[in-house]
């Protein structure tokens, strides 16, 4: 196989799907990487607390890395402003053959991104699904 057909050469943004479970269905959401964030994985907040949060992942790209940087994916033009936060991988489990869930701890206390996902402590069962993109450190 030659170098240029596996250099992944798309000018749009990636797209990762899960399959949620959620009560007795599944529900679709999307992730959509922006393009200089490839490197990245994708994924769902699942749930959060004051210390730390877990994050559905796709289980073909396991987490490998401890330390990673949480880049939330909010719609900027709602007026949110982008904001990340940098975490420390605790533990990651199979959650079914396609995901994986992790759990994470903020690095350090007072973050705005575990300020905000602090306030929508029952997204999930709403069905608003917070995005973000891991990136190791």
């Amino acid at each position: 196989m030659n170098s240029q057909a596996t250099t992944d050469k798309r000018k749009d943004q990636r797209v990762e799907f899960f399959l949620i479970p959620v009560q007795r269905e599944q529900v679709p959401v999307w992730v959509f990487k922006p393009a200089h964030e490839k490197q990245g994985h994708g994924g769902v907040i699942a749930n959060v607390s004051k210390s730390g949060l877990q994050i559905l992942t796709l289980a073909e790209k396991p987490l490998t890395a401890q330390h990673y940087e949480l880049k939330l994916l909010l719609d900027e033009q709602q007026g949110i402003e982008p904001f990340s936060a940098h975490m420390r991988r605790a533990w990651s489990e199979s959650l079914s053959t396609l995901i994986d869930v992790s759990g994470f701890e903020y690095q350090s206390t007072g973050s705005s991104a575990g300020e905000f996902l602090t306030a929508f402590e029952s997204f999930a069962d709403r069905k608003i699904w917070v995005r973000g993109v891991l990136l190791p450190q």
